[in-house]
This record gives C-alpha cells, structure tokens and sequence, in this order.
C-alpha cells in the first residue's frame, strides 16, 4: 500500500468526547485517493477534462480504533482494476506508532459526461493507470 498523504484531525472532526465520527473515515479515503492518482501524475480535474468519471458505486469501512482530535496520520491508499470496476483499498494509520486505525475499500466504475458505462474509456483509463502504476509503486 502506499502512503497518499497525511493529515491532522481536526476539532471540527471530532465528537464532544475527542473522537473522530466515523463518517469523516469515508472523506479521508477520498483525500487518500486524490493523492494517489495525483501521485501517478493524472489529477481528478485532468481525467475529467479528458471525459473520465469514476462515481463511487460501494464503499466500506472497519474501524479497528479511534483517532482523536489532534492525532496525525497517514492515509494509504492502492489502486487496482478488476474488468470495468476500478478497486481502491484504504488505511488510516496513526503517524507516531504506525497503529491501524481503520482500513476500507471504494469501487468506482469509469462513467461518460451522461453517466454510462463506458467500456472503452474504462479499458483506456485502466491501462493508462496500471503502467503508471507499476512504474512508479514498484519498490513500495
């Protein structure tokens, strides 16, 4: 898994108790895969602008333990494509001890600017990532 990026949880994060409400797990694992596909040189705004959407269609999370307020941590986050739905696998881990704090999975398809499948754009997005990937990610 490789390290997207790092934060550090907020006040307005958290429950009256310092713990984060598990919803904001779910916005995280966005920010981790936005850094991710930054980081294979393809921003969000670019695969739109080159008539790739990728809509989240199932999200999970397990939470194992609570972060809270203040604490930072590290977001991971890997990519893989299984046919037409494209696989991200998530981690929250603590900065300061490496303690998995929780760990999910999003699948997107690969939609057209009407929100249809689009089985070509998938296969070209699909390759475009996967070679960008393993060139990049191959010692992590």
């Amino acid at each position: 898994m490789s390290l997207a990026t790092t934060i550090r949880v907020r006040y307005q994060e958290t429950d009256a108790m310092g713990v984060v409400y598990y919803g904001n797990y779910l916005s995280w694992f966005e920010v981790a895969r936005t850094e991710y596909m930054r980081r294979l040189g393809h921003t969000y705004a670019q695969l739109e602008v080159e008539g790739f959407f990728l809509p989240v269609i199932e999200a999970s999370c397990r939470y194992k333990k609570p972060a809270h307020y203040d604490d930072e941590l590290a977001l991971y986050a890997l990519l893989s494509v299984d046919g037409l739905r494209f696989h991200f696998d998530y981690e929250v881990r603590r900065v300061d001890n490496g303690e998995l704090l929780a760990a999910g999975v999003t699948e997107h398809l690969c939609v057209n600017r009407e929100g249809k499948i689009d089985r070509a754009a998938s296969k070209r997005l699909a390759s475009l990532v996967q070679s960008e990937s393993s060139e990049r990610y191959k010692s992590t």
